[in-house]
């Protein structure tokens, strides 16, 4: 459905606020400039899964990126899947940043050899500053590559916490602190503690976690868990993992008193069963001191999401990555998150890409409608002015994300 006028109005208004891109994996500029790119660079993340679902082999994909297999050869393997996918939320936003910073209206076989030329060109020091600064107007973006060095205040730092714990080698030589000597479960805890006050001290505002499910924390089970694995009693340790719960409940504890906040990646990916945003109800409650990031709105399962918005004052709800998920499912998601929760709780964007830092406008532009669609909708029905809405419009862009993060700017 084309955009009414009133909407049309209402995206031009919040093209002129400068925002805080609330999620990405972005790393150091360099590390896009020393890449090759073609066309295919646009197709380097998410869109990986439809085209894995539509029938791509992992073969055929990796071929994708092969600069000795020629251009030409790689669009022939690629075409028949990219009709399959092209009509996806994903496959729009390569689609819209095409059209904006290539001056191509698709991508297709008279397209794909211009575009690819047009990409190399762009691809030098300055296009980030070029893509997020001076087309998206985010002043900085929460980006999580594993890296607190990151050369630029358009990039701000989230860090992971820790996800490997269950075989001794994993225990043993920590990625988050890969000196340290680990010889007991206080010795690891230091060693999460030295990393969580290190990156801090480096820039990062908070650390990333994952929403599975957790057992409540037992000092007791955890060292015994320990002892298995250093003893040799046991080679990997099962679900639920006592090390990993205990760990992770005092890395919450020790970070939240450092005022850093906890992004908890909800819902889809993989085995998503396994990523219900229910799952973080346990932790919310011991935890109400700390600052809770829920990622993707929980999606699929949106309303769980909601509630935690509703019923935790430590929680706030984050739509990165929704937009690209599905423009229906954000519309309907906020227009039922107004209804339900404070509007100091919603964080309007994240980008949630790595290399092809073009899609950040992409998805930007997809945001921006689906905003103005839902807030178009309240002020025909009288329920707010265009005034109120943008007010709105601009606490999800930017006065939140900068609030739940003490962003200094």
């Amino acid at each position: 459905m084309a955009l009414t006028d009133l909407e049309k109005g209402l995206i031009a208004a919040m093209e002129e606020f400068e925002i805080i891109d609330c999620h990405e994996h972005l790393g150091p500029e360099k590390r896009r400039t020393d890449t090759t790119v073609d066309v295919f660079t646009l197709f380097s993340h998410y869109t990986r899964g439809d085209l894995s679902v539509a029938g791509m082999s992992e073969q055929v994909y990796q071929s994708l990126f092969n600069q000795d297999i020629p251009l030409e050869r790689r669009w022939q393997l690629f075409a028949p899947f990219w009709e399959q996918i092209r009509w996806g939320s994903y496959a729009r936003a390569a689609l819209l940043a095409a059209q904006k910073f290539y001056n191509v209206d698709d991508i297709n076989d008279k397209t794909y050899q211009s575009l690819s030329a047009a990409m190399k060109k762009m691809n030098v020091p300055g296009i980030y500053e070029q893509v997020l600064r001076k087309t998206c107007n985010i002043r900085t973006a929460l980006t999580q590559c594993g890296s607190t060095e990151l050369g630029s205040p358009l990039l701000t730092p989230v860090m992971p916490m820790v996800y490997d714990l269950e075989t001794w080698h994993a225990v043993s030589q920590p990625g988050l602190a890969p000196a340290a000597n680990i010889r007991s479960v206080d010795d690891y805890l230091d060693a999460v503690r030295n990393y969580v006050v290190r990156v801090k001290s480096e820039g990062a505002v908070g650390l990333k976690m994952m929403s599975n499910p957790y057992a409540a924390p037992s000092r007791e089970q955890a060292i015994s868990a320990f002892e298995r694995l250093h003893s040799g009693t046991e080679s990997r340790l099962p679900v639920p993992n006592p090390l990993r719960d205990y760990i992770v409940d005092e890395t919450i504890a020790f970070a939240s008193k450092q005022d850093l906040v906890i992004a908890v990646h909800t819902g889809y990916w993989g085995d998503f069963r396994t990523l219900d945003p229910l799952h973080t109800i346990p932790i919310l409650q011991r935890h109400p001191n700390a600052r809770f990031d829920i990622y993707h709105l929980g999606y699929p399962w949106m309303r769980e999401a909601i509630m935690l918005g509703k019923g935790f004052a430590n929680v706030w709800l984050n739509l990165c990555w929704t937009h690209i998920i599905s423009q229906r499912f954000v519309m309907i998601a906020l227009d039922e998150a107004i209804d339900v929760i404070p509007m100091n709780k919603l964080l309007a964007f994240g980008g949630d890409y790595g290399l092809p830092v073009e899609k950040v406008y992409g998805h930007l532009v997809m945001a921006r409608e689906d905003v103005a669609r839902v807030l178009a909708r309240r002020i025909q029905d009288n329920q707010m002015t265009e005034s109120q809405a943008l007010t709105l419009a601009h606490k999800w862009f930017w006065d939140n994300p900068k609030a739940l993060y003490r962003l200094e700017f």
